[in-house]
This record gives structure tokens, sequence and C-alpha cells, in this order.
């Protein structure tokens, strides 16, 4: 009966009647007719025999325990009240998470994650004098009395994705597209299409309930892109009106992908995968010019970012608050400008403009 040399012990009144209590233990229960028990009647009711060869300890709400004495009664807070009878000489004291705990001469790796109140999924690490912390196994037991042990901590799992540059963690080795979206800041109900990256394999378009395995090697990115410009198997991107040809001859040997789209009455520059300075949460986005009408001669002014683009910790970037929608999509605006707004139609493009962009992001991130 006693596995580990500790058995768990509930008790709790009868429903029937008030003035009795259950004592329950391995499946079985004995009703005994008190409102209040010792330490001594609970590990007798319990069959923990010979009494004086056992410990209890009462497992109080925020995990503590409690040494129960054999004459001290047992004060129940809550309706059901949790105990561990542990067959010990003596109780050895550990430390787990900073947190001071007593118990017998072996502990398993389950109740130190139980105490830590850590989900099955959490690690529990061992600190020895002289030596590596060590990783305890789920079905190991850990004797305390080795006195080379310092403490113990829980470290919970956690699985990484890269959604389209923004790094997120799961505590769980599998999630859903649309919960990584979530995770990532990005709203899943807008026309995205996805698409999962993984290495030595072809690219795997996915849906929002796709539920990917963060197990699986090689898994390198969930990339995020407009519906309107990708057919399913690849990027189709359009070229629906012309560029000046040194514009186009720069965007075609630069690293992203870029497309002109009309929207309505508005015309717009679309750069996919343009990458940002180290500093921000995201890494790659998609970034819009608007093109007027009489470019060059008008000037191009402000730029747009999708998905919109924040500081670590959440730290607001100025003039950036306003969302533009660009054929169904939420884009977020950074209001930046030419000083005095000087535009020369012979000197100025969209090069000189992505200069003005690019400065405008490394200056937020101390560049």
């Amino acid at each position: 009966m006693h596995i580990n040399n500790f058995v768990k012990i509930t008790v709790a009144p009868v429903p029937s009647n008030p003035f009795k209590l259950t004592v329950s233990v391995d499946g079985g229960s004995v009703e005994l007719p008190f409102v209040t028990l010792t330490g001594h009647q609970i590990l007798d009711a319990a069959r923990c025999h010979p009494v004086s060869d056992f410990v209890l300890l009462r497992h109080l709400p925020g995990n503590d325990l409690k040494v129960i004495k054999s004459d001290e009664i047992a004060e129940r807070d809550e309706p059901e009240a949790h105990f561990y009878a542990i067959r010990a000489e003596r109780l050895f004291h550990f430390i787990l998470n900073d947190k001071k705990y007593p118990w017998g001469a072996s502990i398993p790796e389950y109740i130190l994650r139980m105490l830590g109140g850590m989900p099955a999924n959490t690690q529990v690490w061992m600190r020895r004098r002289g030596a590596p912390d060590e990783l305890i196994g789920h079905d190991c037991s850990v004797n305390l009395t080795d006195e080379n042990i310092e403490s113990f901590y829980t470290k919970q799992l956690g699985w990484k994705l890269d959604v389209q540059g923004v790094i997120i963690i799961s505590t769980t080795p599998t999630i859903t597209v649309r919960y990584a979206l979530e995770l990532a800041g990005i709203n899943p109900d807008l026309p995205w299409t996805f698409i999962l990256k993984v290495e030595g394999r072809p690219k795997e378009q996915v849906e929002l309930n796709t539920v990917i395995d963060l197990t699986m090697q090689g898994i390198e990115r969930l990339r995020v892109m407009p519906k309107i410009i990708n057919n399913g198997e690849g990027p189709c991107l359009r070229r629906q009106f012309s560029l000046l040809e040194k514009d186009e001859n720069f965007l075609s040997a630069a690293p992203y992908r870029w497309e002109t789209a009309i929207d309505g009455e508005r015309r717009w520059l679309l750069l996919h995968d343009f990458p940002l300075p180290a500093g921000y949460q995201q890494f790659y986005i998609v970034l819009a010019v608007e093109i007027p009408l009489l470019y060059p001669s008008a000037e191009l002014d402000m730029f747009y970012c999708s998905p919109s683009v924040t500081l670590p910790a959440g730290a607001q970037i100025p003039k950036t608050e306003t969302q533009q929608s660009i054929f169904g999509i939420s884009f977020q605006r950074w209001s930046r400008h030419r000083e005095n707004k000087v535009w020369s139609p012979t000197d100025d493009s969209v090069i000189t403009h992505l200069g003005l962009i690019e400065e405008s992001l490394r200056r937020e991130v101390g560049q």
C-alpha cells in the first residue's frame, strides 16, 4: 500500500451527515463519527500502522506543507483537506523555487512538480554542490539524505516558432495557426495566406485550424502573406503601373519581392519580406508606399507597415497610431516627412524615399 513510503489521504465531511467525516486513501474510505480529527486519528483511519512510524503532513492551499503532530487537531478550512502520511524516522527539508518544504527520505519528481504548482510538461531540476544542475526524470525519485543537494527548481518547457519575424513561445508541443498568429499579435481574421517552412521539405500552405507540431525537426518559419499576392502555390506579383526605370532596376535587385497595385483611386508600391533592423519584435514586414499619380513630380511621403511594427515590452513608437486599410489589410502608418518638404523630382525617387524609411526605422531602435 505504501508506495514510495507515503500515501495521500483526503478528509471530507459525509454529505448526508455533517457530524461525520470520511478518511479516504487508495480508493477506500472510512467513516468516523467526529467533526474534528487529530493527527493520530487520521493515520489510524488510513491504516498507517504502527502510527508512530509515520509523519503526517497537511497540504495547505498555496502548496505549503505543514507537519501535524499526533495529538494536534487537524483544522479544516475547506471542504476537503489533503494530507500525506510519510513513513520516516525523521523529516528532511528541501528548497523548491526558493520555498522550503519538509518530506521523508525520498521524494518523487511528480510531487516536486505538484508542490511547484506546475503542469505535466514542466521539468524539475536539481542543484548540487560542485556539479552541473541535473534534470529529474518523470519516473524518478530523489534521495533527500544526499547532503550535496542544494535546491530544486522548475522550468516549464517552451517551443519557439518564428511567425513572420515574431518569435513566439508555446507551452505545449502543438499549436494551431490561429493561436500562433494571436500570440504574435497578428489579426488572424484578415485575408492572409499562411506558408509553413520546414528545412528539407517543400513549403506547405496551411490554414487557421492547422495544428503545427513544434517538435518537428527543421521548422523555420510560419510566413504570413496577403492573399492578394498568392495563388496557393507561389507569389503572383502584380505590375499594375510602372515606376521609374531606375526604381524598378533597384527593386528587382533587392532581397525582397515587390509589386505595384491599385486599390480604388490610390496606387501602392508593396515590398514583401522587407527586413527590419535589429531591435524590433518583428523581423520582416510588408512595407507599403503610396505612389501619387504625378510621381515623380509629386512627392513620396510617409510609409506603412503590416503587421504593425512594435518595440520590445510594448514601448510606443510616436506618430504610428493611425491604421490604413490597403486591400482590406490593416497597415500601421508611420508619419515621417522630409524636413521643410524638400522634394526634388530630378534627384528624389523610390530609392531615396527608401533611404528615409530605413533611417526612420533605425532611429527608433537607436541605430
